[in-house]
C-alpha cells in the first residue's frame, strides 16, 4: 500500500512541474470551428482568422501540409492539402521533425490569409498550436512560446 502511495504521490508531482513547464501559448485555447481540409479549401474566407480544429494527414519537410487523406499525402497532390505552419526555432522542435509525420493528426491553430492569395493553390495556412495524433490521442506536438499571431496582438 505505501509503494502505490509514493507512486501516486511521484506521479503527483511529476504532472504538476510538467504542467509548469508549459509557456502562456500553450494554454488552453478556445477553438470557433471543427472542420476538414475540404471545407478549408473550398471557402477559406469562412475561416480566416478564425481558431480552429481540423483532422488529416500530415506530412512534414520542405512544405509542411495537412492532406484531406493518406492516399493524397502519399502521391502529394497539393490541391487536397493545405499549408501548415509551426513557425518553431529549431527543425528539431519542429512538427515536421515529431512524432506527428506521415500520421492521420488532429491540428488545432488559426487559419490566416496566404502571404499572396491567388498567386497559388494555397489561400490559406493554418498556424498551430498543438497536435494530437488519433491513432492514441496522445498530444504529438505543442507549442512552446508566443506564435507570431500572438506577438503582434
Amino acid at each position: 500500500m505505501k509503494q502505490f502511495q509514493l507512486s501516486y504521490l511521484v506521479a503527483c508531482i511529476v504532472t504538476m512541474v510538467a504542467g509548469c513547464t508549459f509557456s502562456a501559448a500553450a494554454q488552453q485555447k478556445s477553438y470557433q470551428a471543427l472542420t476538414n481540409v475540404i471545407s478549408l479549401l473550398d471557402s477559406p474566407e469562412q475561416y480566416f482568422d478564425k481558431a480552429i480544429v481540423v483532422d488529416g494527414y500530415f506530412v512534414g519537410f520542405h512544405h509542411d501540409a495537412l492532406y484531406f487523406s493518406k492516399d493524397h499525402a502519399e502521391h502529394r497532390i497539393s490541391s487536397y492539402a493545405i499549408n501548415v505552419l509551426d513557425d518553431s526555432d529549431t527543425e528539431e522542435g519542429s512538427l515536421s521533425f515529431s512524432l506527428c509525420n506521415g500520421e492521420w493528426v488532429q491540428l488545432s491553430g488559426t487559419f490566416i490569409k496566404a502571404q499572396q492569395p491567388g498567386v497559388s493553390y494555397a489561400q490559406g495556412r493554418l498556424v498551430i498550436d498543438s497536435a494530437m495524433l488519433h491513432k492514441n490521442g496522445d498530444i504529438c506536438w505543442q507549442r512552446t512560446k508566443p506564435s507570431f499571431l500572438d506577438q503582434s496582438k
